[in-house]
């Protein structure tokens, strides 16, 4: 997964809607559909909720560094919000 998520989320300033954390985006959600038939604007906003509220998923996500699922939640959303 790191390799997935790489240095943006730990940057303070990074920028949920810039370009490369849309291509984070894109490459997690083909990673994930690696792993399960597909990942669709639906599974992806719910992911999103997940990333972002639900302290389990943060908890794994952020071992990747502080605040990553919060990142990763907000990219995403950013994401969504340009289809």
């Amino acid at each position: 997964m790191a390799s997935y998520i790489g240095a943006s989320a730990e940057q303070e300033d990074a920028d949920p809607a810039s370009p490369e954390a849309r291509e984070l985006v894109l490459r997690w959600q083909a990673h994930l559909v690696k792993f399960s038939r597909s990942c669709d604007e639906e599974k992806l906003r719910r992911l999103a909720d997940l990333y972002s509220w639900d302290n389990r998923f943060a908890e794994v996500l952020d071992s990747y560094g502080p605040g990553t699922a919060h990142f990763m939640g907000e990219a995403i959303e950013a994401y969504l919000e340009t289809l």
